[in-house]
């Protein structure tokens, strides 16, 4: 087999009537490559199998004629069920936003990029120190990534440590609501957390049949490595699909702890994990709206910790692309640091991982802006940073436009040796068109840099978010919408209103 290479090319291919986006400048893999893990993976499903924990969804598997094991709950998947269930799937589908303004085609060529999602800690811009998080914290967090043009997916990105339990999720989602009209997730913790989240779509959209036509909010489940379905994210799998609504099914295996140390071997595992999702979602849709998903990485054998921060991450994470792109299926795909701080071991990181996410052509990098300590604190000021890597990256994957215009055959001829291009026109009209103008980077005089301040990126950051939190204002929520979510809120908690988590962050 041939070894990974760089391989620059944009190209698109008509299937089933819709454009399936093939953007690639990066791939690990090749085509002989990818038909290996494909075979293998049918080979695992077939004579392996999957646990499925959950007696509805073997049920439904029976009724499509597989071979259920109900003392073990091993389910066996023939290859004509994951074919027939893959070729059932939606390759492109539009997800929507309570501001139209925001919604997006799944697959439209560029990689969509989101936050770190329920992050356990908070580094304090204040202090620098990391710490428990709380309401205000997520929610400011979610108005900065409603400011930040390179955030797409918004929500709450931290847990929300001083909410009630019994009220948390909906607060959470409510808070999230206000301070963003960009897309966002839907609660996917079981068959409640489903019903929460379509009462919440009922209260912005009017209707649960308008929802099956807007998809407001879009399920996000992780299977159990290793090729498990524990019965809670099967209700939500199940719970979004009975609906028509898409999911992201996104593993996070440990190569040499809940996977193989081989790299091809965890694909291989990730890769029968998130076709067995596919079968199962398509066990209550005709089309599956699935997004295909990968965060695993390696486990650090010195340190036992898992390595998001390694270039494996990167390496697993773009061969999870390739494959997504192997079925037709939209890709997501994870960016991160393993560091504690914010520091230059969190941008590097972050910058590799980015660049390869947006050079493979990923759809979503939704686990990206703003976290770090493999997803478990969040830094509004890393935010700012990521902002600027993520731009960075995504100028990279436009690649070079080059036509009888950008050739600028013209204007090398008026301008002439020993000429200046400063003063002519296409000169300003390209840069604008063609040149990213950085929001953080530094790029004056020394001279310049002393005179205001000699200030570090680190610092330039805070002042940063400092700024977008006391300029920017989300798009305010409709009236009629506004009053609905009091009412479902005054159902879980006396403790919060609309007005009340609108204000609490002034």
């Amino acid at each position: 087999m041939t070894t990974a290479l760089f391989n620059c090319e944009l190209s698109y291919i008509q299937e089933s009537n819709t454009m399936v986006s093939r953007k690639q400048m990066l791939r690990v893999l090749e085509k002989d490559q990818l038909d290996a893990i494909h075979g293998t993976t049918l080979r695992v499903l077939e004579s392996t199998g999957v646990l499925v924990n959950s007696e509805e969804a073997l049920g439904l598997l029976e009724r499509k004629g597989l071979a259920v094991d109900h003392k073990k709950r091993i389910v066996k998947m023939p290859e004509s069920v994951v074919k027939e269930a893959l070729k059932s799937c939606k390759p492109n589908f539009k997800w929507h936003a309570r501001s139209e303004k925001n919604s997006i085609e799944v697959v439209d060529g560029r990689t969509k990029i989101g936050p770190g999602a329920e992050c356990v800690y908070i580094i304090d811009p204040q202090t620098d120190r990391a710490r428990v998080p709380t309401l205000k914290d997520g929610m400011q967090c979610c108005r900065l990534l409603d400011a930040v043009e390179t955030a797409r997916i918004a929500y709450v990105p931290v847990f929300a440590s001083d909410v009630p339990e019994e009220a948390r999720r909906l607060v959470v989602m409510v808070a999230g609501l206000i301070h963003t009209s960009k897309v966002t997730f839907g609660g996917s913790t079981d068959e409640s957390d489903v019903e929460m989240t379509v009462r919440l779509a009922e209260a912005i959209l009017g209707s649960r049949e308008e929802l099956r036509k807007r998809p407001l909010f879009v399920g996000y489940v992780d299977p159990i490595s290793p090729l498990a379905h524990e019965h809670t994210m099967l209700e939500a799998l199940l719970g979004y699909a009975k609906l028509d609504l898409p999911v992201f099914v996104t593993v996070m295996a440990l190569a040499g702890g809940t996977a193989p140390a081989s790299l091809a071997g965890i694909l291989v595992q990730q890769n029968a994990e998130v076709l067995s999702s596919v079968v199962l979602a398509s066990t209550v849709t005709k089309s599956p709206k699935i997004v295909y998903g990968s965060v695993s990485c390696p486990l650090d054998m010195r340190t036992g910790m898992s390595a998001t921060g390694a270039p494996e991450f990167s390496l697993i994470g773009v061969g999870a692309v390739q494959l997504a792109k192997y079925y037709n299926l939209p890709s997501n795909m994870g960016v991160q640091s393993d560091s504690k701080a914010v520091d230059e071991q969190a941008s590097y990181e972050k910058a590799f991982s980015a660049l390869a996410a947006a050079a493979a052509g990923a759809d979503f990098s939704d686990l990206f802006i703003g976290s770090t300590e493999a997803f478990n604190t969040y830094s509004p000021v890393q935010l700012v940073i990521d902002d600027e890597i993520a731009s960075m990256a995504l100028r990279f994957s436009e690649g070079i436009e080059v036509n009888d215009e950008t050739l600028s055959l013209e204007t090398i001829s008026k301008v002439g040796p020993m000429g200046n291009y400063l003063k002519h026109r296409d000169t300003m009209v390209r840069f604008r068109k063609e040149h990213m103008a950085p929001r953080l980077s530094d790029r004056w005089s020394r001279m310049k840099w002393d005179q205001t301040g000699s200030k570090d990126a680190k610092k330039r950051a805070k002042e940063r978010m400092e700024e977008l939190l006391r300029s920017h204002v989300p798009e305010p929520l409709e009236p009629e919408a506004k009053k609905n979510l009091d009412a479902l809120l005054a159902e879980y908690t006396k403790s919060y209103t609309v007005d009340s988590l609108e204000r609490s962050i002034r």
